[in-house]
């Protein structure tokens, strides 16, 4: 590791050279004592530092500019400010102290803002604490965010759902980039895995013009993990085991920051055989495994910040027939029939400093290949190509006055789909979006205003697809368009903050609901797509109560979403091939629900956390009818205790977690109620300290009570097979951290 590290740093010798220093200090704000180790993080160029014993931190090579800066540490309240490095190059920052978590910045709005100051209330949570009961993928772990639930095929495929609305309506953001994967399928999930990714945010609802009309559900927006400290190198490569589906999952990650150049790279591997039920029996065929790695390099200088950024995802899915249910299997290799997923995501973002103003733009491009296999496993009877090419240019205008942010930009997206297989579900076809915007911020004392207008234009052409001499597919060119907007406000008080937005969305119809036309394997259904169909047009309200004291926060997050044109797929009366033809059709829509959540931090026992999370929503048409794959009403609730302890071994925190998911009768076509279940899963944490970074170690086990339950939204329900039994865990995950200082004078 050692000589790879040298050669890679002699390979990049020319480029270390120093530029603009600036010194800071961290102070308590009533002791005026130093902080040691507060993190220093830079939002435009993704890195920073840390300050050391006496509180002081340098940062170098950063753009001459009016820069975002955060401060942090686990004892104090966190601080965003704005420093001009043209002017200042020495300051000190004082911090208050708290007695709760960092408070969480949300980085999916212009410059990053504290959770209390941003307009919209956005979830933010990162991936560590979201993988602390040790979920199987990306998507069941984003679960643990109240409003948001998934849609799941087995322990492999999760599809998101935010507030009841999933598919097309979620809009996917990761490296900075809008993610394509064929979405509106059933067993067509998330499409990212969690390797190098530090954070995810939840915006619900049409509320936000920066990432697309079309997200009347809400947007996922994954956070890169942030570049190392400047100067540093850092590292880790960890490891878990679960019993149910003997799965194994390994990554690692190495990152490397010297003056101008930043380098990351991650990389992972997960194996899981056929899952195990309460009973002992083994669902046959829902093994899966997942192959990840990613990579980013940037660069920045006085006046330029870019950043270039790959991942590729391999996934291995195999699928549940009705005739072949159970098992005794252990096996990992695929069996038929099965699918295969690749996705490739290239994303280059650039920041310019113009005068005072700042211009942001990305290219990216994701790949999308998806194939199923049935009856032999070198030939593909699915094999659909997704290809996107997507651009998203912002400019942020001088602030006036420091009351006034104005953005201005526009996006747009260059999309192909083809197909290779004999199968084909939907046809070839050439969608092109064009989307412009302007968002205007207000900041006064305690009252923040933020209001936006967005226009979008889509133009869909598909191409004509004959099975034999008869017409599958016929020739169809559309063009859809709308204006939206979004305006809200927050007020904020000592402790106290409150929210209200109206906001409006977008969607057209995707290619599946316009021109289906043929059977759905695994479902049995002969889809028609209906040409008819209009776009959705989705009008929200959404208002937030805050509280937060020294011991206790609570919130509550209440919402209205009326969608005009709701599509939806409705059974008729005939058969093709055997089997039941479904259509879609459209009518209006309300849902409305919201969440609640409370923490409790007693005063005297400082080391305890009392946790609790109420999300529900209720949706139905215009003539009261349920709509279908609407989550039940879920309580989650933990009990947590971090210790501080001294010594080699130390036990960090321990949990009880406790799932309760209510019985759901409000259902949709083609479903059937489900009943009331309860969920307890425990956990520790430990770490063991040594001369560098520490051995981190972690072990628990889910479902502990080994409870029979069918989960409502889970696709393997109509069959009646169980959902997962009593899964034990163990992971271990060494981290390396060393000075680039020190490397450099042992190569010399």
């Amino acid at each position: 590791m050692k000589q790879i590290i040298s050669i890679f740093l002699i390979f990049l010798s020319p480029f270390f050279y120093f530029g603009q220093e600036f010194k800071g200090v961290i102070e308590d704000q009533n002791t005026s004592q130093a902080i040691s180790n507060a993190n220093i993080y830079i939002f435009e160029i993704q890195s920073g530092t840390i300050t050391n014993d006496n509180g002081i931190f340098v940062l170098k090579n950063i753009p001459n500019k009016i820069l975002t800066l955060q401060i942090s540490h686990i004892n104090y309240k966190t601080k965003i400010v704005e420093i001009d490095f043209s002017k200042e190059k020495e300051k000190t920052f004082f911090l208050e102290s708290s007695h709760f978590k960092l408070q969480e910045v949300v980085a999916s709005v212009p410059r990053g803002k504290l959770q209390k100051e941003n307009v919209l209330y956005i979830e933010h949570r990162d991936i560590k604490s979201l993988n602390q009961t040790a979920p199987l993928n990306l998507t069941e772990a984003i679960t643990a965010i109240p409003g948001v639930e998934t849609s799941t095929t087995g322990t492999g495929i999760g599809k998101p759902i935010i507030r009841g609305l999933s598919g097309n309506r979620i809009v996917t953001y990761a490296q900075g980039i809008r993610i394509e994967n064929q979405q509106w399928g059933d067993e067509h999930g998330l499409g990212i895995g969690d390797v190098g990714i530090e954070s995810v945010e939840v915006i619900k609802g049409p509320a936000s013009l920066l990432y697309g009309s079309d997200a009347l559900g809400g947007v996922l927006y994954f956070i890169d993990e942030r570049f190392a400290k400047q100067h540093y190198i850092e590292s880790f490569v960890s490891s878990q085991f679960h019993s149910n589906t003997l799965g194994t999952y390994n990554d690692f990650g190495l990152k490397i920051n010297k003056n101008k150049l930043k380098w990351n790279v991650f990389g992972s591997y997960t194996s899981n055989s056929d899952y195990q039920v309460p009973d002992e029996k083994r669902v046959y065929n829902t093994r899966f495994d997942e192959k990840n790695i990613k990579t980013s390099l940037g660069y920045s200088n006085k006046n330029w910040v870019s950043k270039i950024g790959y991942s590729f995802l391999d996934n291995s899915f195999g699928i549940t027939e009705e005739d072949s249910i159970y098992s005794n299997s252990t096996e990992r290799g695929v069996a038929l029939p099965f699918q295969t997923i690749s996705n490739h995501n290239i994303s280059w973002e650039n920041t310019l400093f113009p005068n005072n103003s700042k211009l942001n733009f990305i290219l990216g491009y994701t790949g999308n290949n998806r194939k199923e296999f049935e009856e032999s496993s070198d030939t593909a009877a699915l094999d659909m190509n997704l290809q996107s090419y997507t651009y998203n240019f912002k400019w942020y205008a001088p602030t006036i006055k420091e009351k006034v942010n104005i953005i201005v930009g526009t996006q747009g997206m260059y999309q192909n789909n083809s197909n290779n297989g004999e199968e084909l579900i939907i046809p070839d076809a050439l969608t092109t979006d064009i989307g412009a915007f302007s968002v205007f911020n207000l900041s006064l004392n305690k009252l923040n205003v933020l209001s936006g207008v967005r226009w979008d234009y889509r133009h869909i052409n598909s191409k004509e697809h004959f099975e034999g001499l008869n017409p599958q597919f016929s020739t169809f060119k559309t063009n859809y368009t709308s204006i939206n907007y979004s305006l809200g406000g927050v007020y904020n008080m000592q402790n106290v903050a409150f929210r209200m937005n109206f906001s409006s969305g977008f969607r057209a119809p995707n290619t599946s609901e316009l021109l289906s036309n043929g059977v759905h394997e695994g479902t049995n259904q002969y889809v028609q797509g209906n040409t008819n169909l209009q776009s959705e047009n989705a009008n929200q309200i959404d208002f937030s109560f805050d509280y937060k004291g020294k011991h206790l926060s609570f919130s509550v997050n209440p919402f209205f979403n009326s969608v005009k044109n709701y599509i939806f797929l409705s059974p008729t009366n005939d058969t093709i091939d055997d089997a039941l033809v479904y259509e879609y059709l459209q009518t209006e829509a309300n849902l409305y629900g919201g969440e609640l959540g409370i923490h409790y931090h007693p005063h005297k026992m400082h080391w305890l956390h009392l946790e609790s999370n109420l999300s529900t929503v209720f949706a139905q048409d215009n003539n009261g009818q349920p709509l279908p794959l609407i989550p039940a009403t879920n309580l989650n609730s933990t009990i947590r205790a971090n210790f501080s302890q001294e010594g080699k071994f130390q036990i960090t925190d321990f949990f009880v977690n406790h799932i309760y998911k209510f019985g759901q009768n409000r259902i949709g076509l083609f479903e059937t109620n489900s009943s009331e279940y309860h969920l307890i899963n425990v956990g520790a944490n430990f770490k063991i300290t040594t001369k560098n970074q520490p051995i981190e170690l972690m072990a628990g086990a889910r479902n502990i009570l080994n409870t029979k339950y069918i989960d409502h939204l889970s696709r393997l329900k109509p069959m009646g097979v169980l959902n997962q039994g009593i899964s034990f865990y163990a992971g271990v995950k060494i981290n390396f951290e060393k000075r680039m200082n020190n490397t450099i004078k042992q190569l010399n």
